[in-house]
């Protein structure tokens, strides 16, 4: 396992961006299958989903976030030196979503902008170029991650319609002479990818069973092994990637973390693919941190096949906020 070091970068706002249409999980489940709704809320232990007014889009959730998050951090828009941006149902594949939330936060031309699609454990991969670009630009980052998974999904399919969610986030990056070190570790497994997909045109294809034996053993296997070689199993807080609550649950069980430092949010607003793990920070930071910061161990794995592992610290003085949008 290759272990990537980050020095120097610090976050001063995780801030999630929330669809204001909330659906009750067993009134819907019961219309699609009545025999199994109530069993299926059981299992996955979601209650309610977010879900996206139509004609909302990825870059609409995080353009919300993202201007709460520059107040919070009262930055200059115009000193950001790049954004990127981490969705995987984004309807515009050129220009790309990143040069579009440019234009429209009104950030400086020189700013560098681009896309990554990695769907669940794009989180991982986007906070870790982002804070690549933080050392080589020693300017504030703005990373944007969000999905409309309603869009792209078959209103017939009781697997996708039980957990999966729309949402997005916005986090800012910043340089700190005084910030502690992170680490990361990344593992890509193509030969698996068919278990999870979106084609285009189509709708989103889930392996359910397949890609629960995916955490089971690649995913439990790979985090173990980076939480022992960083000392990551005495983090502070664990946020993984949240698929369902028995998923969560399990895996942080696996790897040694208690209920009360595991965060938690798929129950209320369900899967929200990559954006779930800063969604997660921005609904617990406040309550579970204050306003003393801490080690968090992250761990994003699903599309691809793809792990994402990180140990960040969250600084004292970083801001989480949720907003609504259409509020």
């Amino acid at each position: 396992m290759k272990i990537l070091r980050i020095e120097g970068v610090d976050i001063s706002a995780v801030v999630s961006a929330l669809p204001k249409t909330k659906v009750d999980n067993l009134e819907l489940l019961t219309k699609l299958s009545p025999e199994k709704a109530e069993s299926i809320i059981k299992s996955t232990g979601v209650s309610s989903r977010r879900i996206a007014e139509d004609g909302v889009t990825p870059l609409d959730l995080t353009i919300k976030a993202a201007l709460e998050a520059i107040n919070a951090s009262a930055i200059d828009r115009k000193s950001i030196t790049a954004v990127v941006f981490v969705s995987f149902t984004s309807p515009s594949r050129m220009p790309c979503a990143a040069a579009q939330a440019q234009h429209r936060l009104k950030l400086s031309n020189d700013v560098l902008a681009f896309d990554i699609s990695m769907a669940c454990s794009g989180y991982i991969y986007g906070l870790y170029t982002a804070a690549l670009l933080v050392n080589q630009t020693q300017g504030p980052v703005l990373l944007l991650d969000g999905d409309v998974q309603s869009a792209y999904m078959d209103a017939k399919d009781v697997g996708t319609q039980a957990v999966l969610a729309d949402g997005a986030s916005a986090t800012i990056l910043v340089p700190s002479a005084t910030a502690k070190p992170w680490s990361f570790s990344f593992m890509t497994c193509g030969e698996k990818g068919e278990a999870l997909r979106l084609n285009r045109g189509g709708n989103i294809s889930m392996d359910g069973f397949g890609v629960f034996r995916f955490v089971a053993s690649e995913v439990t296997q790979f985090a173990k092994e980076f939480l022992s070689i960083t000392d990551g199993n005495n983090a502070e807080a664990f946020v993984p990637h949240q698929p369902n609550v028995f998923m969560v649950n399990s895996l942080a069980s696996s790897l040694g973390f208690e209920k009360d430092k595991t965060w938690l949010s798929v129950d209320k607003i369900g899967n929200m693919s990559s954006a779930s793990i800063p969604v997660t920070i921005a609904m617990n930071g406040a309550n579970k941190f204050g306003s003393r910061g801490g080690s968090v161990a992250l761990c994003g794995f699903g599309g691809g096949l793809s792990i994402g592992a990180g140990l960040i610290y969250l600084p004292p003085k970083c801001t989480y906020l949720e907003v609504t949008h259409g509020e």
